[in-house]
């Protein structure tokens, strides 16, 4: 009776590796990956830099995390257009926030909710 038993714990073993590394759902493990693996970074990662709230090791830590993210070919000028964001944020948070505020544009915030909408409707499930 074990000898059947095995083979059922073995593949849900299997199965729940294949969930935990975020590629059970079918979702993109170079996109999703880096994000599941740093949580706390991805929480906040599309979300818009508040100047006084957000540090700037916090745009270093989302700027790395995205360095690391690889885009599906739908939202590689998204991430693009993201990384842009950060990069002037890292240059701007300290010393000239205005810069920042303005990089913000309409262009980067629908960027930023489509990588968003990705990572909750495909990296989260």
């Amino acid at each position: 009776m074990n000898a059947r038993r095995s083979p059922i714990i073995l593949l849900a073993l299997g199965a729940s590796a294949v969930l935990l590394s975020g590629c059970a759902t079918g979702g993109d493990a170079g996109f999703c990956g880096p994000l599941i693996d740093d949580t706390q970074t991805s929480a906040a990662a599309f979300s818009p830099l508040i100047p006084g709230m957000n540090t700037e090791g916090d745009v270093t830590a989302r700027l790395a995390l995205m360095e690391k993210v690889e885009p599906t070919p739908e939202l590689a000028d998204d991430l693009e257009t993201w990384k842009g964001y950060l990069t002037v944020a890292s240059e701007s948070i300290t010393d000239d926030v205005t810069t920042m505020i303005t990089a913000y544009d309409d262009d980067v915030k629908a960027a930023g909710e489509a990588l968003f909408d990705y990572y909750t409707g495909t990296c989260m499930r």
